[in-house]
């Protein structure tokens, strides 16, 4: 091989092996009363810190800083269902990180990856509503949002015949908090 092409590989690698190293930051915020949204928050980090490199972070959306936003790479956000739609607390979570972080007026957020989920009582109780409604949230941010396939986020159904988060929504979850970690990985790799 010429000595150019092999220096050109070699930094390549370095250049990849630096980015495997840096990693991604994500911040999963959620608002539970139950335990069940925080049980599919959970689940969703276990699945991003299953890339290797990704570094989560996991808070309720009341304890969610302006520098907790402005250091991670991606975002998911995760409510129960509110009268078919996200708990007041979620929405009043968006306004203040648009509002008094200056997020709106900054566009900090924009182009970062973001990921929904919800749990609700009922299979028709208004989770895909409650995922809408956060995705419209997050992209009038400029986020850039990621789904499982087939869906639009990760959701739970938690009342009978089978009460709270089961094993396959932890699964769908849990795929979810993978690929919003790879997606984020890529959309790094790409800025720089």
């Amino acid at each position: 091989m010429p000595r150019r092409l092999l220096s050109i590989l070699a930094v390549a690698l370095l250049a990849t092996l630096s980015l495997a190293a840096q990693g991604v930051r994500i911040l999963v915020a959620y608002h539970s009363e139950s335990g069940n949204t925080e049980k599919l928050a959970a689940a969703i980090a276990r699945g991003a810190q299953s890339l290797e490199g990704a570094a989560v972070v996991v808070k309720r959306v009341s304890e969610v800083r302006k520098e907790d936003l402005t250091a991670c790479d991606a975002v998911a956000l995760g409510s129960p269902v509110h009268m078919g739609d996200a708990a007041w607390q979620v929405r009043q979570a968006i306004v203040r990180w648009a509002m008094e972080f200056g997020f709106w007026q900054s566009r900090s957020l924009t182009n970062k990856v973001a990921a929904v989920f919800a749990t609700g009582a009922a299979p028709s109780n208004g989770k895909e509503l409650t995922m809408m409604s956060l995705s419209a949230g997050l992209t009038q941010l400029g986020m850039v949002l990621v789904t499982p396939y087939g869906s639009l986020g990760a959701s739970a159904t938690t009342s009978k015949p089978d009460p709270g988060v089961d094993a396959a929504e932890e699964k769908i979850a849990e795929d979810l908090g993978r690929r919003l970690a790879e997606v984020t990985r890529q959309m790094k790799r790409g800025r720089q």
